[in-house]
């Protein structure tokens, strides 16, 4: 019988590094710096959280009109 779970495999490199740099795009353009995101990861913060709790704040950026 086959297993998914136990038939898993490596993920792709660079798929890997290019989720990793996209990441830290976005948490740099919070005022993230990488360091503090990596202090975050090691504090146990699941990645998912972290994305879910930029996302209103990426929102609100979008709304805000800096010209006036």
């Amino acid at each position: 019988m086959n297993n998914d779970i136990e038939d898993s495999r490596e993920p792709n490199p660079e798929l890997v590094e290019c989720a990793i740099v996209e990441v830290l795009e976005i948490a740099q353009r919070q005022g993230i710096t990488p360091a503090d995101f990596i202090q975050l990861l090691d504090s146990g913060i699941r990645m998912s959280d972290f994305l879910a709790a930029l996302k209103p704040l990426a929102k609100a950026k979008d709304r805000i009109d800096c010209d006036s």
